[in-house]
């Protein structure tokens, strides 16, 4: 009896932390549309995903608030970036990733960071190789956000 109440607790957490997962990857796909339209981050997705993410900690606290904290301060950190390189990076790459931040944490937003940033460089390279692309070209980064994320989603572990 003991194994079949483990096993729903299971169960619960599992639908818990796909809800948290499908709706970060919502914010993820409405926000790289628009990047890769316009090249340029709505405020207002971000801030109700924001909310939305702050909710879902209260409701189902997956990760600790400092965990949650060190996840946030990644996008901080790319907004004071953008801020002294004058918009070299965009804020908006900076305002997603703080809210990733909030559904992620730490580890899991540094990996998204870092399998976005692998993305864009190999597709910036093939881009540069067929003269598609020069060197100073901007290239939107939040559909490569979108596509680690979902690289991560299929590649658990």
């Amino acid at each position: 009896m003991l194994l079949i109440g483990e096993a729903a607790k299971n169960v619960e957490k599992e639908k818990d932390k796909m809800i948290q997962s499908y709706t970060l990857l919502g914010m993820l796909g409405i926000c790289a549309w628009e990047d890769y339209r316009r090249k340029r981050v709505l405020i207002y997705p971000v801030l109700i995903f924001a909310i939305a993410g702050l909710v879902l900690h209260l409701c189902y606290m997956d990760i600790t608030v400092f965990n949650m904290l060190a996840g946030i301060a990644i996008g901080l950190l790319l907004l004071f970036i953008s801020r002294i390189t004058d918009g070299r990076i965009g804020m908006g790459d900076g305002m997603i990733l703080i809210v990733s931040g909030i559904y992620l944490g730490f580890t899991e937003n540094i990996r998204l960071f870092f399998h976005g940033l692998l993305f864009c460089g190999i597709w910036s390279l093939f881009l540069l190789i067929i003269r598609k692309r020069k060197r100073d070209d901007e290239i939107a980064f939040v559909p490569f956000l979108f596509l680690a994320y979902l690289e991560m989603l299929l590649f658990q572990g």
